[in-house]
This record gives structure tokens, sequence and C-alpha cells, in this order.
């Protein structure tokens, strides 16, 4: 099949290895590595289109994607159902904890898929999947988790200690919750997209999030500077999920969730708000 990826980083080209790999014509549109590549030619030389770019570009890209092609949500960054809901049936999602790096070596793995086409497009003998037909709260996982790593990478933790341990769990708790009142399905923090790439993120200093809580914590008004635009850092996805938590009015955000409040009053530099105050 034809396939086009809109995001030529290292996750999305290492999709397009696997499918390559499986016998897919694979093209990319990314202007700052392919520049001459043609945004309409692209679109119309492709049968299935796969979001592999930051979230802050994926509005304004879906504009122009056909709603009639299916198309995969790669991106774990902040995007809402509402941005997927032209695309109906069309629209599935891949996610889980991974790396570019992992996928380019080909380690064991266990992805999410929540279409058959997803499975049937990149299962290999080292990738499997596991399933579920939520979509939001896939992609929800996908973006919260980095905020979950930005405090992880702020407090220190280490994998494999009692402290991180308690965080997983506590933050399992929190990100049910996120699902629950946001139409998602709490039981899918379970999966691949859930636990394991929260536990992969929050306990790799690789991870550009938990290099950013390691920064914050050195500097606590970073987080105000990359709001403002006064430093620019590589694509943050858990500082830009912060920021557009209280500017989406159809997202919900749970009452009872302490750690990603102090998270947010972190990278804000603001004081924690409580609701009686």
């Amino acid at each position: 099949m034809k396939i086009a990826i809109f995001g030529a980083g290292a996750f999305g080209s290492a999709l397009g290895e696997i499918l390559t790999g499986n016998g897919h014509q694979v093209d990319y549109y990314d202007p700052a590595k392919y520049p001459d590549k043609n945004l309409t030619s692209v679109i119309d030389g492709s049968e299935i289109n796969i979001l592999a770019v930051p979230s802050n570009a994926a509005p304004k890209l879906m504009l122009f994607l056909p709603h009639d092609k299916p198309l995969i949500c790669a991106s774990k960054g902040f995007l809402t159902i509402a941005s997927f809901k032209q695309f109906g049936d069309n629209f599935s999602v891949i996610s889980g904890g991974a790396f570019a790096a992992d996928l380019n070596n080909q380690k064991p793995l266990t992805l999410t898929a929540t279409s058959d086409l997803v499975e049937q497009l990149f299962k290999t003998n080292w990738l499997s999947f596991d399933r579920t037909d939520d979509n939001i709260g896939a992609m929800l996982c996908g973006s919260f988790k980095n905020v979950y790593a930005i405090g992880a990478g702020y407090w220190g933790l280490k994998y494999a200690t009692p402290d991180f341990d308690d965080f997983i769990n506590s933050v399992l708790n929190e990100m049910r919750l996120i699902l629950m009142q946001n139409g998602g399905k709490p039981e899918t923090a379970n999966l691949s997209c859930g636990l394991n790439d929260l536990v992969v993120t929050c306990a790799s200093p690789t991870s550009r999030n938990y290099d950013f809580g390691v920064k914050l914590k050195k500097d606590p008004e970073l987080g105000k500077k990359v709001l403002s635009g006064s430093v620019r850092l590589q694509t943050t996805e858990g500082v830009t999920t912060v920021d557009l938590i209280d500017k989406t009015p159809s997202f919900v955000k749970p009452a009872n969730t302490p750690i990603l409040d102090r998270i947010i009053s972190l990278v804000k530099n603001i004081p924690i708000v409580r609701p009686e105050e």
C-alpha cells in the first residue's frame, strides 16, 4: 500500500522503516527534512495517512488531510478526540512504550493498536499489539505520560526504587480518572499506551520530558521561559500539554489529581490553587 507519514522525526521514521520492511511504499512529508516535497502530491499519492508530527503542528495539517482515507495518529502530544471527529471510523491510534531506537533495533515490544488496520500494517515477528477501541484513552495516555515524566525528572526518581514504584501507582490512578472524565476507558491505562509508556518515559533520563524536569529543578523559571517563547528547546510535549490543559474547553481535568496539579504548578512556576481557595 502507499502510505504517507507526516513528520519524519525519529519516531515517524522508525515507523516508516517497519512499513517498508512489511512491503509498503512509504512517502514522508516534513518540510524540515524534505523541503522539496509538496504537501498536495504526498496526500494525493497516499492510501493511508499517518500523523507523527508534534501536537502543535497537527491541527493545521489536519485541515488538508482527506476524511475518506484512513488516518492513524502516532503523535503523543495533547490532541483531543474532537480534532479527529470528522474522520469517523477512518481514525485510529498506534501508541505504547517504545522509543524510536527500540523500533530501529527491533527490540521485542508490545504496542497498543485501536484498529485492525494498525495491527495489520505494523505487526512483525518482534512487534505485537494489545488492543482497544478506546481512541481517546490511548491518546490521553500518550500525552499525559509526558507531563508525569517531567515530575519524575524534577524529583530525580530512579527506576525500580520504592519511590518510583509508588509514583507510578499513584500516577496510574490519576490517569484512570483523567480517562473516565474525558470519555475514555480507565482500563486503557493498563495497556502499553498507558503503563508501559509511562514507565519507559518516567524511567529514562534521555527522555526530553524527564530531562526538562531535571533542568526545571535547577531553573524554576524555565517553564515560564519556554511557554513565553523566550527560551526554545526541542519539542517537549509535556510542557505543551500543561499549557493546553486550561485552554481546551473539551478537556475536563479531574479534581483529585494532586501529582498533576503539582507538576502544572512547577512548570508554570505558580502556587497550587485549591478549589476551596
